[in-house]
């Protein structure tokens, strides 16, 4: 009679760690895209990518946004202003271009205005507040991704929050580097959201 080959069967802790590794993997991947999407809008300010120009506004408009999770859901005013852009170096002036603004404008108002590689961006205080914020959320969520890929953390089953400290390797160091960047990229936030609060 022939033996049957001997499987070693997966215990559950492997499988809860790698559970928790595919959701370190989803934040990381989260972070890495929207960080780096929002980082490189806001090289437009300085002048190192689009073109800067003038917006001479023809009309303005109020459209309701639905914003929120679908328990709670709400309606969010976005204002935009259409209108013709033109360069400061020059070229063809682009008709019925649309850029959010934070308020309505007269027609015949000149806005300072960014041309993006997809879109029309008003560069202002609170853009660029707001930008940095973001930024520091997607550094926080790549922290977290790589601490629950180090550790399997972050599964129903998986390890607590203290054990899974202890599990990261690379000792005290790599401990110190995950805490010092999360907690830094977490005053980040706080402190954009704060003077984004203030000079609105």
């Amino acid at each position: 009679m022939p033996t049957q080959p001997f499987i070693r069967p997966r215990s559950p802790a492997r499988r809860h760690s790698s559970a928790g590794r595919v959701v370190g993997a989803g934040l990381v991947l989260a972070g890495v895209f929207f960080g780096g999407v929002t980082a490189a809008d806001m090289s437009y300010p300085n002048g190192h990518k689009g073109d800067a120009g003038t917006l001479i506004v023809q009309e303005c408009r109020t459209q309701f946004e639905r914003v929120g999770s679908s328990r709670h859901r709400h309606a969010r005013p976005v204002d935009t202003c259409t209108g013709t852009f033109r360069a400061d170096r020059g070229g063809a002036a682009v008709e019925d271009a649309t850029v959010e603004t934070p308020a309505k404008f007269e027609p015949g108002t000149e806005l300072g205005v960014q041309k993006t590689d997809h879109r029309f961006v008003v560069i202002d205080e609170q853009w660029i507040w707001r930008s940095l914020a973001i930024v520091c959320v997607a550094v926080c969520a790549v922290v977290a991704g790589l601490f629950c890929l180090l550790t399997g953390f972050g599964s129903r089953r998986g390890p607590g929050v203290r054990e899974a400290w202890r599990r990261v390797p690379g000792g005290v160091v790599v401990r110190y580097v995950l805490a010092g960047v999360g907690g830094l990229a977490a005053l980040g936030v706080g402190a954009a959201l704060l003077v984004d609060g203030i000079v609105r």
